[in-house]
């Protein structure tokens, strides 16, 4: 979002030091001190944050992929709460939170999560997201929500396992929707539960949660091993081997075990 802002910033008599200041977020690598910076103006109040606002409710769809997926649902008024999840970068954050104070002037109540390690550390990040959709999730299902999943936007591998998760028969999330890259306009997908095989499952709870020893681990799951070392369920480690984390909280940690 924060790219469309700086694009469309100067027919909005933006001070030129803020336009500019868009536009190095925009490229900014995470960690750096633009991507810090940016994090750091995501304030209601902050100048940035306003003349953002002030861009993205000009034009909302426009602006924004991911109200542009909700389109159809926000003009409808079937949207009361939402949970917006930002990756581990301040750039994400800012973007966030302009989102949150423009649904809020809708109407919606919003709550922003800044996600640790998402963008950052492939495996941890999965397994912190997995952890906030799940919080979310049996938040909003326990106040008597029906629950989408917007996957519009984001690393494309990450949604591809935040769809995952939300097939999870146990999360209580009913459909996810999309923006059709081709197709332009919104496309639901059913969330098809979904389980490890039989044999997977029972390969998983054997290894358990820790490292251990590779002789170990081929006599608890004999030639299933290979199997799940091809698959990327389980990882080598040096002489050991371990089931994947973000793997194991998708088959045990929401309930399965």
């Amino acid at each position: 979002m924060i790219r469309n802002v700086s694009t469309l910033a100067p027919r909005f008599n933006v001070p030129m030091e803020v336009v500019e200041r868009f536009r190095r977020w925009s490229q900014a690598p995470p960690r750096s001190f633009e991507d810090a910076e940016a994090g750091q103006r995501a304030s209601p109040g902050c100048e940035e944050l306003e003349h953002a606002l002030e861009i993205l409710a000009s034009n909302p769809y426009a602006v924004s992929a991911e109200l542009n997926a909700m389109r159809k649902y926000l003009e409808a008024r079937m949207v009361d709460a939402a949970v917006l999840l930002a990756s581990d970068t301040g750039t994400s954050e800012f973007s966030a939170r302009v989102l949150s104070e423009y649904l809020s002037s809708e109407g919606v109540e919003v709550e922003v999560h800044r996600v640790r390690d998402l963008g950052l550390d492939f495996h941890r990040g999965l397994l912190n997201l997995i952890d906030a959709v799940a919080a979310a999730v049996s938040k909003y299902r326990s106040r008597g929500y029906r629950v989408w999943i917007n996957l519009t936007g984001g690393f494309k591998l990450e949604t591809a396992v935040l769809y995952l998760a939300a097939c999870l028969s146990r999360m209580g999330v009913e459909k996810a929707y999309y923006i059709h890259e081709t197709m332009k306009e919104t496309v639901e997908v059913p969330a098809i539960p979904v389980r490890l095989e039989d044999a997977f499952l029972g390969a998983v709870r054997a290894l358990g949660a820790e490292e251990i020893p590779l002789s170990e681990a081929q006599s608890k799951v004999g030639g299933m091993l290979d199997e799940l070392l091809r698959r990327g369920i389980a990882e080598r480690v040096g002489t050991s081997v371990r089931v994947r984390k973000w793997v194991l909280h998708l088959a045990g940690g929401l309930g399965a075990f």
